[in-house]
């Protein structure tokens, strides 16, 4: 769904501004020009330009409308990538990051997190003839089991997996398809990505590992550390949405499951 409060922007470019000249003045100024700046990068499902439209879509965008539409402010996207995110944010391209980045120890040493708005958990793909149905059945010796290297599926994997081979890929397509032709028994990812290439392809079905060895990460909005009111800004609204159920109905929506809204409960 497009919301006419938002003005979806792509640039290739932006111009630079001062962070100095912003301190502290961030929320002052969106207050009062009742505009705010949002750096996005492109996640399917979440954040994708519709080539058809050449709009913005996915359940982050739809979220974006809502905080839009419930507070007259008009939000303006501006896409990036993700290695480019929080440079962008420190250098004031941006106000604001809001595309699933998740907060981990490392990014806060950079940039201050919203509390939590979505959350992930590991989840493994096996083939739909496979005779694994737990996580503990892909713990054998002679099994190999992929990730993407320097993921929390990648750490997750290393430390419950002692007996199979655990083997690391730089591209998620490579991973994946070890397992579509029979050389992996398993592809450990996220749940929503993992749950969405189960639905997708035939050959290709979810395996859930068992609550007690789950390693759940959170989605959240990002700021500087000099918008501390920004910070608060946002976390009202998230607290607000999820008494609402607007994360279940969004989760809901773009076909994600529950666990999207409600996390490890």
């Amino acid at each position: 769904m497009v919301y006419s409060l938002i003005k979806s922007i792509v640039v290739a470019a932006v111009c630079t501004i001062s962070t100095t000249a912003w301190a502290g003045e961030t929320f002052d100024r969106i207050m009062s020009s009742n505009k705010m700046t949002v750096g996005v990068a492109p996640w399917n499902g979440f954040v994708a330009k519709n080539p058809s439209s050449g709009e913005f879509e996915g359940l982050i965008v739809d979220d974006i409308a809502m905080l839009s539409e419930l507070t007259g402010i008009e939000i303006e996207l501006i896409n990036t990538t993700w290695s480019g995110l929080i440079a962008g944010l420190q250098a004031g391209k941006w106000d604001v990051i809001m595309t699933g980045m998740g907060a981990t120890p490392e990014r806060s040493k950079a940039v201050a997190f919203t509390d939590g708005w979505g959350f992930l958990s590991p989840l493994a793909l096996v083939g739909t003839d496979s005779p694994f149905q737990t996580s503990e059945d892909l713990n054998q010796e002679g099994n190999k089991i992929t990730v993407v290297s320097g993921t929390s599926a990648h750490r997750l994997a290393a430390r419950v997996f002692d007996k199979a081979e655990v083997a690391s890929y730089s591209d998620t397509g490579a991973a994946v398809l070890e397992v579509m032709q029979g050389q992996a028994a398993a592809y450990i990812g996220d749940s929503i990505s993992n749950t969405k290439r189960a639905e997708e392809r035939s050959e290709l079905r979810a395996l859930e590992f068992d609550p007690s060895v789950i390693e759940w990460n959170s989605l959240n909005h990002a700021v500087r550390y000099d918008d501390p009111e920004l910070l608060v800004f946002l976390n009202t609204y998230i607290h607000t949405m999820q008494l609402r159920g607007w994360y279940v109905e969004l989760a809901e929506r773009w076909g994600m499951p529950a666990s999207l809204a409600t996390g490890p409960n």
